[in-house]
């Protein structure tokens, strides 16, 4: 899905990009389960879905892990996956 929020302020687009990258990225994650390089993968296209689209940092962690549900809550990831698609994420916020 194409979407800027640079570039469009609608707040109805806005909110139909996140469902679209959340359903996706919860997606990518169930089917990466127990595939550490799956995971990390599924993280890195949401991380660079969501740059793309120019949503700043703050939003981009909360979608992933902190807004309830998140993304790796409706992922229901086991614990080590789950800690494999976090410091994957940690580790693109870094660079």
């Amino acid at each position: 899905m194409n979407y800027n929020a640079k570039n469009n302020a609608s707040p109805e687009k806005h909110a139909e990009f996140i469902d679209w990258l959340c359903a996706q990225t919860v997606a990518a994650l169930k089917a990466a389960q127990g595939d550490a390089t799956a995971l990390q993968a599924s993280i890195q296209q949401f991380f660079q879905r969501a740059t793309a689209a120019s949503l700043d940092m703050e939003e981009i962690e909360n979608i992933l892990g902190i807004n309830q549900p998140s993304i790796l809550d409706l992922a229901q990831l086991g614990e080590e996956d789950e800690d494999t698609a976090i410091s994957e994420f940690e580790k693109l916020s870094e660079d």
